[in-house]
C-alpha cells in the first residue's frame, strides 16, 4: 500500500519499534490505490489497511492470487472510490503461483484441495488481461513461491521454472520477481542469484547518492515506473536457513536466532510458540539490508517521491522494520 511508515502492532510482539527515516509528514504526500473492476482472484486491497501476516505449513500451495492496482491522485472520502479522479498509472500484481505438474492434491491439514497445474491457467489468464488492458499497467509484480516446494522431491525444479519463465515472455510489461521459500525449497541463493528470476538489472541506479546502492549480499532494489514514484523490492529471506549452505556463518547465525526462540524438534512447528514467526520457513532482514532501506527512504522522502515497498511478507525474524507495505500473504 501507499502511506506512511508504521509499524505492525507492537504488542504482538517483543522487543522495541524505531522509526527509520522520513517523519510523520510523509502521510500528506500519499496516493492512493484503487482495485481495478477486472481483478476477481484477489481479495479487495483498502488504502491505509496493511496485510497481517500468518504462519502456514510450508508444503502448501495456496490460491494464484492476482490484481491489478491503479494510482489515484486524490483522497476518495471515506467509503467511497472518485471516480472522477486521474489515474496516474496502474501496475499487476500476482503471488502463489506455486506451479507444479501434479495431480491435485490437499493442503497439510487434509481439508483444502490443492490445483498444482491449474495455477498456470491462472498465471496465463492474468496475463491475457494485463496485455489487454486499454491502459497497459507498468509492470507486473511477482511476489514470490513461483513454483511449489513438491518439485524439489521430484527434481524437476529446473524445469517447472521454465515452464513459468516461458509463460512469462507472454507478458508485454517487465516483471519484477520477488522471492519466496518456495523458491528456496528448490534452489539455493547462489542459483536464484544467477538465474531469471533476479531482475535486479531492472533497478534505477541513483548515481550521484552511492548510500542507495544495495549490497549483493542480499536481493533488493529499487525502480521508478512513473514519475515521483519509487518501488523498493526487500529481501525477506536475507537471514534465513533456507538456500544458504549449512556450514556457512550466516547459516549458523539464522539457526542459532531460530532455536533461542523455538524449542521444537521440528523447526517448522509454531506450536506453543509465544512468537509463532520464529519457523524455519519463515525469514528476516539483516541490518544491512535496513540501513539500504532507510538510506533510499530518506532519498525518496528529501525528493517529494511516493513509496511503495514490495515485500512477501510473512512473520519475519525482526520487527524493528517500520514501512506500510504491498503484500499479498
Amino acid at each position: 500500500m501507499l502511506g506512511p511508515r508504521s509499524t505492525q502492532n507492537p504488542a504482538k510482539h517483543s522487543g522495541k519499534t524505531r522509526l527509520l527515516g522520513p517523519p510523520p509528514d510523509f502521510r500528506r504526500r500519499t496516493h492512493f490505490l484503487r482495485k481495478s473492476p477486472g481483478a476477481a482472484l484477489c481479495a479487495p486491497l483498502v488504502g491505509g489497511e496493511v496485510a497481517q501476516p500468518v504462519a502456514r505449513e510450508p508444503w502448501a500451495v495456496e490460491s494464484t492470487r492476482e490484481t491489478r492496482l491503479e494510482v489515484m491522485d486524490v483522497k476518495p472520502e471515506p467509503g467511497t472510490l472518485s471516480e472522477n479522479s486521474e489515474v496516474l498509472f496502474s501496475f499487476g500484481v500476482i503471488a502463489d503461483i506455486q506451479y507444479a505438474d501434479l495431480e491435485d492434491g490437499y493442503n497439510f491439514q487434509g481439508n483444502r484441495r490443492r490445483y498444482y497445474r491449474h495455477s498456470l491457467l491462472h498465471l496465463r489468464g492474468a496475463i491475457e488481461h494485463w496485455n489487454t488492458e486499454d491502459r497497459p499497467p507498468r509492470c507486473v509484480l511477482q511476489l514470490g513461491d513461483i513454483i511449489d516446494g513438491y518439485n524439489a522431491q521430484y527434481k524437476v525444479s529446473e524445469k517447472s521454472l521454465e515452464l513459468v519463465m516461458n509463460t512469462f515472455q507472454m507478458l508485454k510489461v517487465p516483471v519484477h520477481h520477488t522471492w519466496g521459500n518456495h523458491e528456496f525449497y528448490n534452489f539455493s541463493r547462489n542459483y536464484l542469484t544467477n538465474s531469471k528470476l533476479n531482475t535486479k538489472f531492472l533497478e534505477d541506479r541513483i548515481v550521484h547518492d552511492p548510500k542507495t546502492v544495495p549490497s549483493e549480499d542480499y536481493y533488493a532494489y529499487h525502480f521508478v515506473p512513473f514519475p515521483q514514484f519509487r518501488f523498493i523490492l526487500l529481501d525477506a529471506y536475507d537471514l534465513s536457513v533456507l538456500g544458504v549452505d549449512q556450514s556457512s556463518p550466516k547459516y549458523q547465525q539464522c539457526l542459532k536466532i531460530l532455536r533461542e526462540h523455538n524449542p521444537n524438534s521440528e523447526l517448522n512447528s509454531p506450536q506453543g510458540l509465544s512468537e509463532p514467526q520464529f519457523v524455519q520457513f519463515n525469514g528476516g532482514f539483516s541490518q544491512d539490508q535496513l540501513n539500504w532501506l532507510n538510506e533510499v527512504l530518506t532519498f525518496s522522502d528529501t525528493n517529494q517521491e511516493k513509496v511503495v515497498i514490495v515485500i512477501l511478507l510473512r512473520n519475519a525474524y525482526f520487527k524493528n522494520i517500520t514501512c506500510w507495505a504491498l503484500a499479498l500473504c
